[in-house]
């Protein structure tokens, strides 16, 4: 998450400077040089240049990607609503299932398996992108030989654009705060389930596909979503008492069925909130820096998903488990109060 936070404004940067496509085919081949350390390494220190080299292909990917997909509709005239896209886009979450799956198997035969199939599929993703997708949009202003004082002016420009759109700061920030809360719920769940349900371990994959599902499903409902709240901004806020009351009612009861009913429904929410953020803020930012102007949101995302990974590990160590969860339900629903006068405002 630190080195993401790093590397997002200037990744974003190179990626209006010198293109978009470049940026995402850079990305790819830098996730499969990751996941090819992974595979060829046995120690911490190695995995940590692996996780390195794929926060640099995560910052090289993000903004870029997005900013590519938005500008390219905006280019061949498309006129509908950016949320029926990024909604259609959550498919994906299936292609997660299907890797999970398909890593299990291969995992069974010789666990470090999995990342030479990530690593050699990440290549030949790159490939395909550099003969199928089209930029033919896009213009370089400039030369190569002051390409860095021009990545310097657009990462400037970029971070105080960031700091004084104040719709845009608002939806970062919250987002930010989002990511700090919902971090034990990444990191703890399957120790929950083992632990406290005595969930057998063969069954989290189950349990993790569940959890794909219902964020997609999530992702679908953000129209009927958008009906009950018009205004974007409550609509992003209000979406997460969904996640709020599902990780409220988690740590309320005692069975089974109970607690993954509830946890699914906390994934509900989180799977709400993606497609209504991602076209808010696309919404109302400009074409100009696109790239470096999602990286800046996503490095606030990033600075707020360490603290929290940070502050429950903190929790978890010194009380249990289940108090870190409880103290993302007290940081989400502070942060759902603050911010809900904030969109009055607005």
């Amino acid at each position: 998450m630190v080195a993401i936070f790093l590397f997002e404004i200037p990744t974003g940067a190179i990626a209006d400077f010198f293109g978009r496509k470049i940026s995402v085919v850079i990305g790819l081949f830098a996730y499969s040089l990751s996941f090819l350390v992974y595979f060829l390494s046995d120690t911490f220190a190695l995995f940590l240049v692996a996780e390195i080299v794929g926060a640099l292909a995560f910052s090289c990917v993000s903004g870029a990607l997005e900013a590519l997909v938005v500008d390219s509709l905006n280019h061949y005239g498309y006129d509908g609503k950016l949320e029926t896209i990024f909604r259609r886009g959550e498919i994906r979450q299936f292609g997660i299932i299907i890797g999970a799956v398909i890593g299990s198997f291969v995992g069974q035969i010789n666990l470090s398996w999995p990342w030479l199939l990530s690593s050699l599929t990440y290549a030949f993703l790159a490939v395909g992108v550099i003969y199928f997708f089209r930029e033919e949009y896009f213009v370089r202003s400039g030369k190569i030989k002051i390409s860095f004082g021009a990545i310097k002016i657009i990462t400037r420009d970029s971070i105080s654009y960031g700091f004084k759109n104040r719709q845009l700061m608002l939806i970062v920030l919250f987002m930010a705060f989002v990511f700090l809360a919902i971090q034990p719920m990444n990191m703890y769940w399957q120790i929950v389930f083992e632990k406290e349900y005595f969930v057998p371990v063969k069954f989290m994959g189950l349990i993790f596909a569940g959890i794909v599902v219902f964020a997609y499903l999530g992702s679908q409902l953000s129209s009927i979503w958008q009906k009950i709240f018009p205004s974007p901004q409550k609509a992003i806020v209000y979406s997460q008492l969904i996640t709020l009351l599902g990780i409220m009612a988690c740590l309320l009861v005692f069975k089974l069925p109970l607690f993954l009913s509830f946890f699914f429904l906390h994934e509900i929410g989180r799977g709400l909130i993606r497609p209504l953020s991602r076209a808010y803020i696309n919404n109302i930012i400009d074409n100009k820096n696109r790239a470096t102007v999602l990286s800046f949101e996503s490095m606030i995302a990033k600075a707020g998903a360490a603290s929290g990974l940070l502050i429950s590990g903190v929790i978890a160590d010194n009380f249990d488990v289940l108090i870190s969860w409880l103290s993302a339900v007290i940081i989400l629903f502070l942060t759902i109060l603050f911010f809900c006068g904030k969109t009055k405002k607005v």
